[in-house]
């Protein structure tokens, strides 16, 4: 009997040495488990919940101000980051505030500021094993796609708060989590939300029927709506046309007598604004051409511009749009009744009205912009 138990002592000991020596993210058997819980408008930090379920509210319109976030590793090398986009903040890591972890608070307390979107992720040595899956219910939106691994969930730009959050942690390479989904996309971002006041003086503009001394008095609009011969159909776009991933404000007139080849779907730019560290600022001043002056956008994103000095003389000028400025690509001059190019290769070179119109028609009107109208 004596040494019956004597060899199961040994053998104890020795799996208590065999496990000691086994890394634990080796020995770990099952998934970590992720907590969290939110600071809800009216109602303050409610109680802690894990691996899916909602915390937030449904029904009841109330923002979320605030999240903490901490795991359960199951012996696991890991620790989880987040980070919140605030109302009048935005995105903590672009401030001092900087990135939370491990139970710490991201968002506001008695700030009454709703968070809009976060960021989540995975850190550790075993950061690699799994993915942090995470979605929230948008004001306006309802619940959007599940968003994982630092990916934006929630909105940006638009002003709509969040109302709800459930987050899981699953071996790396799962599928999403199953769920009502009411917005494919985890994330969506107002890229006009930059430019709202100058959108907000051109509204101003066309209700007043553009009565010059409505016009006048608005700094961001252009000053020949104040004419007669403008009074058309104002429409927008928020696009990045110059490939810098800068979106610019493009701000067209459409008019279906002037449909052209110039411009053949009635649209024609009138003005442009890109934003420079965050402000909106004029690429360059088409006002100054006149009227004669039609500016259209082509394939390719170059900008077009026909000038026209009546039946004996007009130009086309193309521009490439490189952060502020507008290049210079090419420009045919005629002069009845001599066309001229001048490009990066030719200066003042003659050319005939047939090569003329063939460099012209290689640019091809853009026709699939989807123009907003005020």
């Amino acid at each position: 009997m004596r040494k019956s138990v004597q060899k199961l002592s040994v053998l104890l000991l020795a799996l208590v040495l065999i496990v000691g020596l086994i890394p634990a993210s080796v020995s770990a058997a099952t998934n970590p488990s992720v907590s969290y819980r939110t600071h809800v408008q009216n109602e303050g930090w409610q109680d802690w919940k894990k691996d899916g379920t909602m915390s937030g509210t449904s029904g009841k319109g109330f923002r979320l101000e605030g999240i903490e976030a901490k795991l359960d590793t199951q012996g696991y090398d890991l620790g989880i980051n987040y980070q919140t986009h605030i109302q009048n903040i935005g995105w903590e890591a672009d401030t001092e505030r900087g990135w939370k972890s491990n139970g710490t608070m991201s968002g506001t307390e008695g700030l009454a500021y709703r968070l809009e979107a976060i960021q989540i992720k995975l850190t550790g040595a075993d950061a690699d094993k799994f993915d942090v899956y995470y979605q929230v219910h948008a004001q306006n939106m309802g619940w959007l796609g599940w968003a994982k691994n630092g990916e934006s969930a929630g909105t940006a730009g638009f002003g709509y708060r969040l109302e709800g959050i459930r987050t899981v942690i699953v071996p790396a390479g799962s599928a999403a989590p199953e769920g009502t989904i009411d917005r494919e996309e985890p994330f969506y971002e107002n890229s006009a939300a930059p430019f709202s006041a100058i959108l907000q003086e051109y509204k101003i503009a066309e209700d007043s029927g553009y009565a010059a001394d409505t016009v006048w008095n608005l700094p961001n609009v252009n000053k020949e709506l104040a004419s007669s011969s403008y009074k058309k159909n104002l429409y927008y776009m928020v696009e990045d046309i110059s490939g810098d991933a800068i979106p610019e404000l493009v701000i067209s007139m459409y008019d279906p007598r002037y449909q052209s080849i110039v411009h053949p779907n009635g649209f024609q730019i009138y003005d442009m604004y890109r934003l420079n560290n965050g402000i909106p600022e004029r690429i360059f001043d088409i006002r100054s051409m006149g009227y004669r002056a039609i500016y259209t956008i082509c394939e390719n994103n170059i900008i077009r511009c026909y000038g026209s000095g009546g039946v004996n003389s007009h130009n086309e000028k193309f521009y490439l749009l490189n952060g502020s400025n507008a290049s210079t690509i090419l420009t045919i001059t005629f002069d009845k009744p001599y066309y001229t190019l001048n490009d990066a290769k030719n200066l003042n070179r003659m050319i005939t009205k047939d090569e003329a119109d063939k460099i012209i028609n290689s640019y091809k009107q853009k026709t699939d912009i989807n123009w907003i109208a005020f």
